[in-house]
């Protein structure tokens, strides 16, 4: 997946005064009102939830970074970081929405479903791939993501996707991207793979000679010579070619790619970075193609829409850039002030000196209150 986004938006937003939330704003961005009430009620719904907030997590954790601290120090709030972390989101959300307007595109119906399969097979797979702080992933993670959270993610992910694809004339159509599932197939079909992993390479030439000679991974696993970070019987997963260049090299992928099936490898050496050190080592694999196993066209439309749309990343980047350059954003001060360079950063809280409770009121333990009325914390 090409990344995640941890954007935290509104319902629609107003235009005009009539039918609109009247209560005090939060920001403007360009004229456009971001209300204290509706970003306070998406600060509940992820104060709310555990669930919403592990997501998040996850999100920050694959793109390289940290989600601040939730919960504040008093009841009901939200810490003074983690409000700037979300209003700056929706801040971002708004100038893409802008920057749509201008164009005269909107933001169809197909364009959020798409922008739902996406997120949630983004999230799906993210979960897998870095430490969950909730110990849920895959399904059991997305199902039990609350509603309104999704939908909020799913705005600002089709904002985005839709901004990509019009200034980087991107066509992610599910014709088009049917159509360039039908000439990358060896990227769409998975390597199903057994391997032993060996002591050493002695033991890897002894174990590939017997399963050459016709003994089993299954059965070769259980000999001598086999390290104990074997797959049980030596049946590994099924991956995609781009994984297997990630995780064992394309020195090694280049052999592996070019097996038939059943076809083992010579004993192949791989180096990691010890887990306790850190210093590269050389570990020895006997590896093996159990299937090559194409995969449906519906289970990777998300994973190649994101391929089509990178394509367009230069022309996006260049494009946000300027939005985001010539913006003129106003902040409500108690959440903090906006840079160009640095988006929202969170307010900086007074010298010790001058706090009744300092141990209560640090940057990082600060609160936005999520109460009525959006009047700030006592």
């Amino acid at each position: 997946m090409k990344r995640l986004l941890a954007f935290v938006v509104v319902g629609a937003l107003c235009a005009a005064a009539a039918g609109c939330d009247l209560s005090p704003h939060a920001a403007t961005v360009n004229g456009i009102t971001i209300s204290q009430s509706e970003f306070q009620g998406q600060l509940s719904v992820i104060s709310g939830s555990t669930v919403a907030q592990c997501a998040l997590s996850i999100e920050e954790a694959q793109s390289g970074g940290t989600l601040p601290t939730v919960q504040g120090t008093g009841q009901a709030t939200v810490s003074t970081r983690f409000a700037a972390f979300a209003l700056n989101g929706l801040v971002a959300q708004t100038l893409e929405e802008g920057a749509l307007a201008k164009r005269h595109v909107q933001v169809s119906a197909a364009d959020v479903t798409a922008a739902r399969r996406d997120y949630l097979s983004q999230v799906e797979a993210a979960s897998t791939q870095v430490t969950s702080p909730c110990n849920l992933t895959g399904t059991a993670l997305v199902d039990r993501l609350p509603k309104a959270f999704v939908d909020s993610q799913v705005r600002a992910l089709a904002a985005q996707e839709k901004l990509e694809e019009v200034v980087g004339h991107v066509d992610v159509s599910t014709g088009a991207v049917h159509a360039y599932y039908d000439t990358h197939l060896t990227e769409v079909t998975q390597l199903c793979l057994n391997f032993i992993i060996a002591s050493d390479q002695a033991s890897a030439q002894t174990i590939h000679d017997k399963v050459a000679a016709g003994t089993t991974f299954a059965a070769a696993s259980q000999g001598t010579g086999v390290d104990a970070n074997t797959p049980p019987n030596g049946a590994g997963p099924c991956v995609f070619p781009n994984d297997v260049v990630s995780q064992l090299g394309q020195a090694t992928a280049t052999v592996v790619q070019g097996l038939a099936d059943g076809q083992v490898a010579p004993p192949q050496g791989i180096s990691v970075p010890n887990q306790i050190t850190g210093v590269n080592q050389t570990i020895w694999i006997v590896i093996s193609v159990r299937a090559h196993q194409l995969v449906p066209f519906a289970n990777t439309e998300s994973g190649l829409r994101q391929e089509l749309l990178a394509k367009g990343g230069p022309s996006f980047s260049a494009a946000l850039g300027h939005v985001v350059r010539t913006a003129r954003v106003e902040l409500d001060p108690r959440y903090g002030t906006w840079s160009s360079s640095h988006g929202v950063a969170a307010p900086t809280p007074p010298k010790a000196a001058f706090v009744l409770n300092p141990s209560g009121d640090g940057p990082t333990s600060g609160s936005s209150i999520l109460g009525a009325g959006g009047k700030p914390a006592g």
